[in-house]
């Protein structure tokens, strides 16, 4: 945990920000950074450890998750899959946007605080974000978070990114401006649950520990494997006008699709396994990006979408009449 005394300099700095720029992001001053990180504890104390990664180390392993639990959590704001997450135990409480399009999760630094997160490192490392995602102009470090609560569910020891600045997430946040989102959990997150089923009708996500999904046969429409792309995130096997490509699900995108390999306003299909969407706006990627083109929410919630990281398929289900 943070030493005490940290807390009267957090305090005093939050007070500063504020008075700054009331509400407005305030990226910390590098003394007030390193005063944190030099607290850094190693990854293994947490279950977790330090791997070589493309662009520098990071971290591995997975949030301790109780076996044999289920637990459905409502949206937060109309059909974007913004839930609020607690720590039952302190009272304190976060909106956290699951954005499936993201290898890696995010947290505001002053709700880091409030969640009592530990950076990680050893010696004089500090596990600075290595990229490939912007930040915002603020850098991240890598974190833990001892305990944090879905509903009933306490979950131990989550890793994630802390970026260096409060009052925003930055991009992170997903244009997102009200609720202001605290904490976005991307794909590693997913990963630790045998499944999370999104419903975008009735607003919530069910989480399971455990029990292996079993899709309605009467309502399934498509079953797709996951698939890898070197960006990460939940990527699976689709194609775009009958070509095959790997297509991202990006649940938390406030778009239909977007691509960067050639420059058009509507894609003609898209298809994910059996379902097929025909002539969907199409926002621009980099030209000649090479990033695989994004499924967003707007696609999607047409569906019930239900992601199976262990088994490695994702299932497409209508609604039921």
């Amino acid at each position: 945990m943070m030493v005490s005394n940290l807390q009267p300099l957090f305090a005093a700095l939050l007070l500063t920000a504020v008075n700054v720029q009331a509400l407005e992001e305030f990226i910390m001053p590098r003394m007030q950074q390193n005063t944190y990180l030099s607290h850094a504890q190693p990854a293994e104390q947490f279950g977790l450890r330090t791997v070589p990664g493309t662009d520098g180390p990071v971290i591995a392993g997975s949030a301790v998750i109780p076996p044999d639990q289920k637990v459905t959590v409502a949206f937060e704001s109309g059909a974007i899959p913004l839930i609020r997450v607690r720590n039952n135990e302190s009272g304190k409480a976060m909106n956290a946007l699951i954005d499936s399009g993201s290898p890696v999760s995010w947290m505001e630094f002053g709700t880091s605080r409030d969640f009592d997160a530990v950076f990680l490192g050893s010696g004089k490392e500090r596990l600075r974000y290595p990229g490939p995602l912007n930040t915002g102009g603020a850098p991240g470090y890598a974190a833990v978070i001892p305990r944090m609560d879905l509903g009933y569910v306490e979950i131990s020891n989550t890793p994630l990114y802390v970026r260096m600045a409060l009052h925003s997430l930055g991009p992170f946040a997903r244009g997102i401006e009200a609720p202001q989102v605290d904490a976005a959990f991307g794909y590693d997150f997913l990963k630790d649950f045998e499944y999370a089923r999104f419903d975008f009708r009735n607003r919530e996500v069910l989480f399971s520990s455990s029990d292996i999904y079993v899709p309605d046969v009467d309502l399934l429409m498509s079953v797709c494997r996951i698939t890898e792309v070197p960006e990460g995130g939940l990527a699976v096997q689709g194609s775009i006008s009958g070509v095959p490509s790997n297509i991202i699900l990006d649940m938390a995108g406030d778009y239909f699709f977007s691509r960067g390999d050639v420059k058009v306003n509507v894609t003609r299909q898209v298809s994910l396994g059996d379902v097929v969407w025909r002539k969907m706006p199409t926002l621009l990627l980099p030209t000649g990006s090479k990033r695989a083109p994004r499924a967003g929410r707007k696609m999607l919630e047409k569906y019930i979408v239900t992601v199976c990281p262990k088994r490695g398929v994702v299932y497409f289900e209508r609604f039921p009449e």
